[in-house]
C-alpha cells in the first residue's frame, strides 16, 4: 500500500530515515529519473528487509517535495513495481554462464522483451513469443496461466507449450529482480537477473514506428519461459 507523506512531516522523517538504514546495510539507491539539467527528479530508496521501496521527488531546483513509501508486501504495489519492460541480464545454471547481455546491441540478434502489465505478461523476440494472464498474489508469488511458442510451425525446432504455474521474484533494486525456478529444473541450480529497461520510440517517417532496443541478449538454451 502507497503511503503518501506531504511537505509538513518531512520534519519527522530523519529518525525514520536513520531506523530504516540501520535496520540492513542491503539497502539499494537508485536515481530513476532526471531533468535535462541532469540533476535528479526521481529517487529511490528499496529496503529488502521490510520489503519496502521508497520513492523521493525533487522540482528542478534540488528541493525534495514529494515521498511515497510502497510497501512491496501488498500485491497493488508488487503489480505497480512491475509493470514496464524487462530484460534477461543474465542466467547462471549450476555456477556457469549460460549467458550474458551484450554491452553493444546487435540488431540482428535482439533481446526477448518481457512486458508486465495488470493482468498480462507479454513475451516477444526472435522465434519466441509467449501471453500469459498474470495474477500477483503478494509480495512475490505472481500465477501465470498462457502458452509459450518458440520457432516457426513446422520446423523441426518448433515449440510450444501450455504453463499454469506459480513462480517466485527475488527483488533486488528497483532495475532489477531474479525470477526463481525460472527454468522449472529441479535437479539445477539456476539463477536468472532480469533488469527494468525503457524503450524510446523513434519516429524516423511519418508512417513508420521503429523501437530502438538496448542492449543485446543472446540465449544459448533452446526453451525458455
Amino acid at each position: 500500500m502507497t503511503k503518501h507523506l506531504p511537505l509538513q512531516q518531512f520534519s519527522f522523517l530523519t529518525p525514520l530515515f536513520i531506523f530504516i538504514v540501520s535496520c540492513g546495510s542491503d539497502m539499494v539507491e537508485d536515481v530513476v529519473e532526471t531533468y535535462d539539467s541532469g540533476n535528479k527528479k526521481v529517487y529511490v530508496r528499496y529496503h529488502p528487509d521490510p520489503n519496502v521501496l521508497e520513492k523521493h521527488f525533487y522540482n528542478a531546483a534540488g528541493e525534495m517535495i514529494h515521498l511515497e513509501r510502497d510497501s512491496l508486501s501488498y500485491g497493488y504495489d508488487f503489480k505497480h513495481f512491475m509493470s514496464g519492460t524487462w530484460i534477461i541480464d543474465k542466467m547462471t545454471v549450476d555456477d556457469e554462464v549460460m549467458f550474458e547481455k551484450d554491452s553493444v546491441y546487435n540488431p540482428d540478434s535482439p533481446p526477448n522483451i518481457y512486458t508486465f502489465s495488470n493482468d498480462k505478461l507479454l513475451v516477444s523476440g526472435p522465434k519466441y513469443s509467449a501471453d500469459y494472464k498474470i495474477g500477483y498474489l503478494d509480495s512475490n508469488q505472481v500465477e501465470l496461466d498462457g502458452t509459450w511458442t518458440y520457432g516457426v510451425e513446422g520446423e523441426k525446432t518448433y515449440r510450444t507449450q501450455r504453463i499454469f504455474d506459480i513462480d517466485y521474484i527475488q527483488i533486488l533494486s528497483y532495475y532489477t529482480f531474479l525470477w526463481i525456478d525460472f527454468l522449472e529444473d529441479s535437479e539445477k541450480e539456476e539463477e536468472v537477473l532480469f533488469r527494468r529497461i525503457d524503450i524510446p520510440i523513434a519516429i524516423d517517417l511519418p508512417d513508420t514506428t521503429q523501437i530502438d532496443l538496448p542492449d543485446t541478449t543472446q540465449i544459448t538454451t533452446e526453451e525458455t519461459r
